[in-house]
């Protein structure tokens, strides 16, 4: 008995030994820190994890720039799981200083290296760059949060920032079409501290990796707008390349403010690595039978711009008969010729789809025309929507563009007709089945008005005038500088002319 009890001991301890050094072997690591180019920022350092991506962050320097404490903190997040681009506070300081502008937009040179290195790490999913600092590298930080639209900084990390950020950055001031609630981001702050604080404070904003749970959508970039009060009428908006921003939103919130509940999918992030349709389809089928048990909802319009509208057809012909037989309208917005299903920078640049990209007239032709609704401009020319007349189908060309302040009368009003004709028919239709609750019939909540108006601009490729800044991006290696010109899509950032 004895022995046997010795033996025990010996195998639990030889055991807790072995696991003790699965662990240690298992342990992240730092690659070697690389230095490439970043754009305005100069030279930048990037540090990568050795194992899963959990995350980005866009690390500024102390006052005196890069130094020795500023890699240690690089490296520990990038043990952490964060692929790391530490940037030379100074040296950036000194770059926008020499530029002949009158103001600088600091956030969108975080994001477009987050896009171009991202891209370049062959990453399966986007990142949302957390900017993070100590000093003046905090003060920095603080300064591109302040800026940032909805959904393009993750959030801020600052550790003893600077009471005063250098001159030669000048911010500029807030833009006043864009109205925001609060940050578009987590903010952490912290007086004191230093490299063990920052590492601390970024680390409990990375991705778990370890957490996946395949009945529901946790995984899935969505964005919820619920109608206040309820609603029995649910819209899915697949977003532009661009991700979820301006238009996108402006479409849902308009939507929302009409007594619709929305959840927007994410398409820069959604689409970062390539799905082919039948996913789309699954994962669409999953936010459908989810949101309209949550919400109560039992009718469906599936709204798609840009990109957007582009799979949209993949997607809906792919969905099991009962969610097809939810869906009340299908409204397509800058509708093109050919479905990429992979976000790529020749597509923020407005150039042709690629190789890879997919017809959409044989998808389009299997959608019953009385479902679909196609909006163009009158100056749009990469379009089906024209293609679509005399097919049942309800096609609305509309001036050059539509805004959130005006819409032809005559677009609005069929819209409407249209969508409240749908709505009731699909609401006399059998409950759902296989859904997480009973979503067949309307449970007292207010019905709202039906879909009244589209807030947007039609053309394809083209956005409200925000900010560009020259920013270089690299896409198998080659760079591609982009020159400003007032309006149009570059690189999925916002900008101003």
């Amino acid at each position: 008995m004895m022995l046997k009890k010795v033996i025990a001991q010996a195998a639990v301890a030889c055991a807790g030994m072995m696991l003790a050094g699965a662990a240690l072997a298992a342990q992240p690591t730092a690659a070697k820190p690389e230095t490439v180019s970043g754009g305005r920022y100069g030279p930048v350092t990037v540090t990568k994890p050795s194992g899963p991506l959990r995350g980005f962050v866009v690390l500024f320097s102390r006052e005196r720039g890069w130094g020795a404490a500023d890699q240690q903190a690089a490296d520990a997040l990038a043990k952490a799981g964060a692929m790391t681009v530490g940037v030379d506070s100074e040296r950036y300081a000194a770059n926008l200083a020499a530029k002949q502008e009158t103001c600088h937009h600091l956030d969108g040179d975080a994001e477009a290296v987050s896009h171009q290195l991202e891209r370049l790490a062959q990453s399966a999913r986007y990142y949302t760059p957390i900017v993070a600092g100590v000093g003046q590298g905090g003060a920095i930080a603080k300064q591109i949060l302040s800026m940032a639209p909805e959904n393009t900084i993750a959030g801020v990390v600052s550790v003893q920032p600077a009471a005063k950020l250098d001159a030669r950055f000048k911010p500029c001031p807030p833009d006043p079409t864009i109205v925001r609630r609060a940050m578009p981001g987590f903010v952490e702050t912290a007086a004191a501290g230093d490299t063990a604080k920052l590492v601390s404070l970024v680390t409990s904003h990375l991705h778990d990796t370890s957490s996946s749970d395949e009945l529901d959508v946790s995984d899935l970039p969505l964005v919820e707008l619920p109608a206040k009060g309820g609603s029995d009428r649910l819209a899915i908006v697949i977003s532009g390349d661009g991700g979820w921003r301006d238009l996108d939103k402006t479409i849902a919130e308009a939507l929302q403010r009409d007594g619709v509940s929305v959840v927007g999918i994410d398409s820069l992030r959604y689409f970062w690595s390539e799905k082919p349709p039948a996913q789309v389809s699954r994962d669409l089928a999953r936010v459908m039978r989810t949101y309209m048990a949550r919400w109560h909802a039992n009718r469906v319009a599936l709204v798609g711009y840009s990109f957007g509208a582009d799979v949209m057809p993949f997607a809906y012909n792919r969905l099991p008969a009962d969610l097809r037989d939810r869906v009340a309208v299908m409204s397509l917005l800058g509708f093109a010729p050919a479905a990429d299903f992979q976000i790529r920078v020749t597509g923020w640049l407005g150039m042709p789809a690629s190789d890879k990209a997919m017809k959409v007239a044989p998808e389009i032709a299997k959608v019953p025309p009385s479902l679909v609704q196609c909006f163009y401009g009158a100056e749009e020319q990469d379009t089906m929507c024209p293609a679509l007349a005399n097919t049942g189908a309800d096609v609305i060309k509309t001036g050059a563009t539509i805004t959130s302040a005006t819409t032809t009368s005559r677009s609005r009003r069929r819209f409407s007709a249209r969508s409240a004709s749908r709505w009731r028919r699909v609401e006399r239709r059998r409950p759902l089945r296989g859904g997480r609750g009973a979503c067949g019939s309307s449970d007292g909540r207010p019905a709202g008005r039906p879909f009244s108006r589209f807030p947007f601009r039609l053309r394809r490729g083209v956005l409200p005038r925000r900010r560009r800044s020259r920013i270089a991006l690299i896409e198998a290696g080659k760079p591609v500088e982009l020159p400003p010109r007032g309006g149009e899509i570059g690189i999925g950032t916002q900008h101003r002319a």
